[in-house]
């Protein structure tokens, strides 16, 4: 779906119940394909999981997530709404991992070369700093192995075992913090393949699928507001506020009720966050055996957080380029946030650096007040640099159901199909990728094509 279709004398309503990421990336589909679409969000601001909040001022994302060259359906998806490829919203670098201090423990320093995959990745490691040359070599054939291999691994393998056979300061500086990062899930109980398909997506797959993508603004503005002002310019509607339930059918049509007003489409799409699946659908839907089946094997799911700690300075503070490795007590990643302070409203703080240190998965830190929090991980920071500038300004923001906890044994829907009308999108649909905004975009545009395969067939 490349072109919008012109379907003028057949169009027909399209309920999308959800506006997060999968549920903007379906009804975008849906339009393109010539559907009317009416897009239902209880929130009061599209984009779910990743949408902007303002805190004294400041536009802050939902929590910092992190966008590679590898996200071809978001890339795609934003090339369309915005009409002129070279109008990126991105800034485009090769990934580069780096220490927030030189003196970290064990710290490793690597840059994805501008090469055809996977070399690209193999001269990265070759001229990675922290790693021995026995270790650089050994690392280089664990990965040429499980590529020869066409990245399968045996089921039930957990991605700690995968990685056991790597030199430990590869394993526990290097694989074990990018499995964290793109698993929100402890290695120990990660599922190895689905690290394996991201290895394989990132760093073997198009030219410039490893590349960081930086965005000029913040997530919701990024891709839910873009979507959005393409579909209002292009006739289609857009609740906000506004719960919607799948309430029945009635003479082969499925009956959505908001508020005081029911509608009767061919069919609607479903993607909501998780958690709140079952209540998208009135009790007579939930009895269907499909959707309930849905809905248990969602209920079964363990959820992983994700704490984002801003951290604001009135002293400027100098990051290297790319991802920015902690040591992990508490914080992982520390990121540059100043594009935030670039669109920062009257009335906000007066600051010259603002960083995101992300704390992915559990841990003892789930435990901690915001206030406690906040102490630690500036405490880690001074004890990385003791030169640091004093804190003016702080936010904690914690997912507590960032994702699903990525296990080899977790099953979770398909995206597509629940039932005759009824189709379901989201994050944790995808079967391949982990609880990324791309598996999000990928499921949205996988099920809005098989809803109108059916209802145009």
């Amino acid at each position: 779906m490349d072109r919008v279709e012109d379907r003028t004398k057949e169009r027909v309503t399209i309920p999308v119940i959800g506006g997060g990421w999968a549920g903007c990336a379906a009804a975008l589909a849906l339009a393109k394909a010539g559907y009317r679409i009416a897009l239902y969000e209880t929130a009061q601001d599209l984009g779910g999981r990743a949408r902007r909040v303002v805190r004294d001022g400041l536009p802050l994302d939902n929590g910092q997530h992190v966008l590679l060259g590898a996200y071809a359906e978001t890339l795609r998806s934003l090339a369309f709404v915005n009409g002129n490829v070279s109008k990126s919203p991105f800034v485009q670098r090769p990934l580069a991992i780096s220490p927030f201090a030189q003196t970290q423990h064990d710290a490793i320093m690597l840059r994805a070369w501008r090469s055809p995959p996977p070399f690209a990745l193999f001269a990265g490691l070759m001229s990675a700093r922290g790693l021995s040359w026995r270790d650089r070599i050994a690392t280089a054939r664990w990965f040429a192995r499980l590529r020869k291999g066409g990245y399968r691994v045996g089921a039930g393998t957990t991605a700690a075992e995968l990685m056991a056979a790597l030199p430990t300061r590869a394993r526990e500086r290097l694989l074990m913090p990018l499995c964290l990062s793109a698993l929100n899930t402890p290695p120990a109980r990660a599922s190895a393949q689905v690290f394996a398909n991201v290895l394989r997506a990132t760093f073997d797959g198009a030219d410039g699928a490893s590349d960081m993508l930086l965005p000029s603004t913040d997530l919701a503005a990024l891709f839910p507001h873009a979507i959005a002002r393409w579909l209002a310019a292009n006739g289609h509607v857009i609740h906000l506020r506004a719960e919607a339930t799948i309430v029945g059918t009635v003479e082969r049509s499925i009956v959505v009720r908001s508020e005081d007003r029911e509608i009767r489409a061919p069919a609607a799409m479903v993607a909501v966050a998780p958690h709140q699946l079952s209540r998208a659908f009135g009790p007579a839907v939930r009895a269907d055996e499909s959707i309930a089946c849905a809905i248990r094997e969602v209920d079964r799911l363990e959820w992983e957080p994700i704490v984002t700690v801003y951290l604001g300075y009135a002293e400027s503070v100098d990051l290297p380029a790319g991802l920015v490795q902690l040591d992990d007590k508490p914080g992982q990643w520390i990121f540059d946030r100043r594009d935030i302070l670039a669109r920062a409203q009257a009335g906000a703080p007066a600051l010259a650096a603002l960083l995101a240190v992300v704390v992915s998965g559990s841990g003892a830190h789930t435990a901690l007040t915001n206030d406690v929090l906040t102490r630690d991980v500036d405490a880690q920071l001074r004890r990385l640099r003791p030169t640091l500038p004093r804190v003016t300004w702080s936010q904690v923001i914690t997912e507590k159901r960032a994702t699903y906890s990525c296990t080899p044994t977790a099953a979770r829907p398909h995206p597509g199909r629940l039932t005759a009308g009824i189709y379901l999108a989201g994050d944790y649909t995808d079967q391949e990728f982990p609880a990324t905004l791309e598996a999000a975009v990928r499921s949205g545009r996988v099920a809005a094509e098989q809803l109108a395969r059916d209802v145009g067939s």
